[in-house]
């Protein structure tokens, strides 16, 4: 039967499909689109005319063109069920997408004004929905009347009709793509329609039986949200305040509520400026899920329906998303409120939302929180040790989420954690020990040998018993924490391989679909016994033959993640092994080729070629060009990984047996660079990270088995082998600084970092050279393409302060990936020729860096990077010396101001014998600046350094200076706008203690000072010391 059915099916689709070959065809349709007396073969009807039309209509006459428009039009009113007028109206926009812009169709908007105003709700309803197709499908016709559209569209939302209402909510969101294009007018007059919006959202949440239009209000808010236009413009706040009451509304539908906490997250996301300077909003919101994630779940909810999520569950969503996005300052006090309040509760739902509330915002601030560890780990401690397995569970979840992302302080707790969750592990509740277990993951993976050795048994022994005691999700996170037990023991871990490889073994041998997952880990795992234990252990080495069988064996299952980890595990024995590898690469190096060409499912070819571009007419009521792309980049996920395993693993093969690896060169390099298809220029960017980290890899393969001849030196070391697999590299790579991705420009600045020291100057050549160089240049400018994303990141189109906070951790990674290309720079070039380059281009781009406005850990970052080439480029300081005498001032000002980061940045030996000429240099500067006039502010730290260099250990060295200092000492104690008290009376104490102790030179230098200069000195010396304070 079921087979009749299909059949059935088939020849119905095949039928459905011929209507659509032929424009003959299309009179027919037309007639059952609005002549048939049923309405399913009129929607029918409906659609299958859309697709022809979109194929067609080019080829109808103009006479049938025009019957169809008013046949069309003529139905679109009459038609009394709305599915099918819905879909007359998607046609009618089809059809005017190609009538309006060639002037076919005059009278469209003239009906559509009709309508607009009739007195007939039904009429009313036809003109939004019509609205809103051609402002989908025509919108560039419909600019010049967008302030009548918005009329239009706010008496729709006034609308005594509840479905005139609906059809106005729903034209607001092609209508607001339309404003979003335009000047400001047009904005301001959206807001307008907004404020009518909430009128509508709320006058359905209040009624309590409207649950459609409320929801179809939340999705567009949204919508509204995401637009990089100011399209909710003041309302934000309004727009927050209905989603946190439909939201947190235990009385509401779950659907209902999900939909408006989805607009607390994209609020959150897409207007984090807006949202986040209302800091009391900010918190009210807070507070509201804190409470809301204590709520207990609907009698009626099936807890086995994943597709609908429990209020909890909800609320700690949105929370999380509030931390992400959000200034941290005003999210976190108030978890961390709540939390000490609700763990003191009887109530275990209220002690368990406490900490799965601290869990979900340890991602977004994690900077404050690590600064208040001594605050929250106590909380999490008394949750593990709590009475209710529930409670255990959240600690034990909120443990691993602190471990994740408040490293690394929150590891210095290991010895008070680790005992507390060892015997949750085993108390045979299955919820709390899977999420021990993720506990234990991400705690063991931050520790290091001598820190984990203690607790190896407890570890080694409980997660075994786990292993053979649970199901597979549970097993499989008990082999990923002991994946990080292996790789934080190293070395250490050796004497624990005894218990480990049996339960190895029956992993790896799994060939059940419910244990594939099982399968991945202890695979994961055998590759990190080699990595850390290392080639040196003889009954490891004595296991890579049944190791890398029983990896070949699980490519032959269909699993991609199966396949990914078997890349990994290879390449960690192939590091481990080096040239005792080489037996493997027959099988190991084909099966990456393999699964590098193989079809990712990225561009699905539609195989129905007639339809082509019109797929995104096929259903009412969606954005259809959304699904298409949706559909068109379907990205499997496991197929990238496995990409990236194996990019990555062909250039570990290389470094591993370079000479064995010869033969798959070629190959190699062509998988990772031909034009399309290599992993070089791949859509995703991790697997462009791995190919820029490969190719190094493969060229030092090739340089170390095809050496220079005796005695050559720079490009004459370079063999035409050599050579073929640099330029193709360097080709990729050069190619890749200009990456809209900074992860794929730092891979690719560390990779030509790599190919620099090892390779030199000369035989990258001046080309690669010179773009390398400007490269850096514009990553320490922050000009580079890929930091683009860094400057869109808080953009929500609203001007404001911004927070203070950190770069990033791949801004980061970035600039320290150009900064430690400097010193590599200044060795490889030679100071003849860099120092021009560093002093023109990598210097003042340095200094912008180092401004006082940029976050400080890229300052951090750019003041290691200066003391690296200072160390390499003694060269540094002349010049800088004589900046520092250059009769521009802005020339002075930034030369003073690298020499204090060079002197602060690399001190000791490295400055020792620059001081001198540097205190020469800079002092003058410095007491050239004074008196102060503004910045009075300074004043501390100016006189304070004076005061410093008299009576430090510098003091020799400025004797020479000693008048001019004293002189400004006079100045400063009688100066109008007056200095602060504190900073007269350092100045005056200094001055008597030095006179005190040196009264032949200095008695005379204060003598010749004015008498009131003197008098305000004395004054201030005399002084008790709480006036200095």
């Amino acid at each position: 039967m079921a087979s009749l059915c299909s059949q059935a099916i088939k020849a119905a689709e095949a039928a459905l499909k011929r209507m659509t070959v032929s424009p003959t065809l299309l009179p027919e349709l037309l007639a059952r689109a609005t002549g048939s007396p049923s309405a399913e073969v009129r929607q029918l009807s409906a659609v299958l005319l859309r697709k022809a039309v979109t194929k067609h209509w080019t080829k109808l006459s103009d006479p049938d063109r025009a019957h169809m428009q008013t046949v069309l039009l003529d139905r679109l009113v009459s038609e009394p069920y709305h599915p099918v007028r819905r879909s007359l109206g998607h046609l009618v926009g089809v059809v005017a997408r190609y009538s309006v812009p060639r002037g076919e169709w005059p009278g469209l908007l003239e009906f559509l004004g009709r309508c607009s105003g009739s007195g007939d709700a039904g009429h009313r309803e036809v003109a939004l929905t019509l609205l809103g197709s051609l402002a989908e499908h025509v919108a560039d016709h419909l600019a010049d009347h967008v302030p009548s559209l918005i009329q239009v569209v706010g008496s729709g939302l006034r609308d005594g009709s509840l479905e005139v209402r609906r059809a106005a909510v729903r034209v607001m969101e092609p209508l607001a793509a339309l404003v979003a294009g335009r000047g400001s007018g047009d904005v301001e007059a959206f807001h307008g329609l907004v404020a009518a919006l909430m009128e509508v959202a709320s006058a359905a949440h209040t009624s309590r039986t409207d649950d459609e239009t409320l929801v179809l209000c939340l999705q567009l808010l949204v919508e509204l949200c995401e637009s990089s236009a100011p399209l909710l413009g003041k309302h934000l706040v309004v727009v927050v305040g209905l989603a946190m009451r439909v939201g947190t509304d235990s009385r509401g539908e779950l659907a209902t509520r999900e939909a408006a906490l989805e607009v607390i997250h994209w609020a959150a996301r897409y207007k984090p400026k807006q949202f986040g300077r209302n800091k009391d909003l900010v918190r009210q919101v807070v507070g509201a899920l804190c409470h809301m994630a204590a709520e207990s779940p609907p009698a009626d909810l099936d807890p086995d329906d994943e597709g609908t999520l429990p209020p909890a569950k909800l609320a700690t969503q949105a929370l999380d998303a509030v931390a992400l996005y959000l200034p941290a300052q005003s999210v976190f006090p108030g978890v961390l409120s709540f939390a000490r309040e609700a763990l003191s509760s009887p109530q275990a739902p209220h002690r368990e939302a406490a900490l799965t509330s601290l869990a979900v915002v340890f991602e977004g601030c994690a900077e404050p929180l690590r600064k208040r560890l001594k605050d929250v780990m106590p909380l999490l401690l008394t949750g593990l040790r709590d009475s209710d397995p529930r409670v255990r569970g959240a600690a034990a979840f909120s443990m691993g989420m602190a471990a994740e992302f408040l490293q690394p302080d929150v590891v210095e707790y290991y010895k008070e954690v680790l005992p507390l969750l060892f015997p949750l592990m085993v108390e045979g509740n299955a919820d709390v020990c899977e999420r021990t277990c993720y506990a234990l993951d991400t705690f063991c993976e931050a520790l290091e040998g001598p820190e984990i050795v203690p607790y190896l048994e407890q570890l080694v022994s409980g997660l075994c018993t786990v292993l053979g005691v649970t199901g597979p999700a549970v097993q499989e996170l008990a082999l990923s924490a002991l994946a990080s037990v292996v790789s934080a023991a190293g070395k250490e871990f050796e004497p624990y391989l005894g218990p480990l490889l049996p339960v190895l073994h029956h992993f790896l041998s799994a060939t059940s679909p419910g244990l594939l997952a099982c399968r991945c880990r202890a695979t994961e795992t055998a590759g990190l016994l080699f990595e850390g234990v290392g080639g040196g252990c003889t009954a490891l080495r004595a296991l890579a033959p049944a190791l890398v069988e029983f990896g070949l064996q699980g490519f032959k299952l269909d699993s991609s993640e199966l396949r990914e980890y078997g890349h990994g595990m290879f390449a960690c024995i192939a590091k481990a092994l080096g040239a005792d590898f080489v037996p493997y690469l027959q099988y190991t190096v084909p099966l990456a080729l393999e699964s590098i060409a193989q079809n990712d499912g990225m561009w699905d070819d539609d195989d129905d070629d007639d339809d082509e571009g019109e797929s995104e007419e096929e259903e009412e009521g969606e954005d259809e060009g959304a699904r298409k792309r949706a559909q068109q980049f379907s990205i499997r996920t496991g197929v990238l990984d496995e990409k990236c395993a194996a990019t990555a693993a062909l250039g570990l093969y290389a470094q591993a047996a370079p000479a064995a690896f010869m033969p798959y060169m070629e190959q190699a390099l062509t998988a990772l660079t031909k034009s399309p298809g290599g992993m070089c220029r791949y859509f995703h960017e991790e697997v462009r990270v791995q190919a820029a980290e490969a190719l190094p890899r493969l060229v030092l393969a090739v340089y170390g088995t095809c050496p220079p001849p005796a005695g050559a030196t720079g490009a004459a070391a370079i063999t035409p082998q050599v050579r073929h697999v640099l330029d193709v590299a360097l080709q990729e790579l050069t190619r890749a600084l200009n990456d809209s991705d900074p992860g794929v420009t730092t891979a690719a600045l560390q990779a030509l970092t790599v190919l620099v020291k090892q390779l030199g100057v000369q035989a990258l050549g001046g080309e690669v050279m010179q773009q390398l160089a400007e490269a850096v240049t514009s990553v320490l400018k922050g000009e580079a393409p890929c930091q683009a994303v860094f400057d869109e990141e808080d953009d929500d189109g609203d001007d404001g302060d911004d927070e203070a906070g950190g770069g990033g951790d791949e801004e980061e990674e970035l600039l320290a990936a150009a900064t430690e290309l400097l010193p590599v720079l200044a060795a490889a070039a030679g100071p003849d020729a860099y120092v021009p380059v560093f002093r023109s281009s990598h210097l003042p781009a340095l200094l912008h860096r180092l401004r006082a406005r940029q976050p400080a850990d890229l300052r951090s970052v750019a003041v290691g990077g200066l003391a690296e080439v200072a160390e390499v480029l003694k060269e540094l300081i002349p010049p800088l010396l004589r900046e520092l005498r250059c009769s521009e001032p802005i020339n002075r000002q930034n030369a003073a101001f690298c020499v204090g980061v060079l002197a602060e940045g690399c001190g000791g030996p490295a400055m020792a014998p620059h001081y001198p000429k540097l205190l020469q240099a800079v002092l003058p500067v410095f007491l050239g600046a004074l008196p102060l006039r503004e910045d009075l502010k300074e004043a501390g730290a100016v006189f304070g350094a004076l005061c410093g260099l008299l009576t430090g250990d510098q003091a020799q060295r400025v004797a020479g200076l000693v008048p001019q200092v004293v002189a400004a000492f006079g100045a400063a104690a009688v100066q109008q706008p007056p200095l602060p008290q504190e900073v007269v009376v350092q100045v005056a104490r200094t001055l008597a203690a030095l006179t005190q102790q040196f009264p032949g030179p200095m008695g005379p230098l204060v003598a010749a000072l004015p008498a009131e200069q003197r008098a305000a000195l004395e004054a201030a010396a005399a002084l008790p010391a709480a006036a200095g304070l």
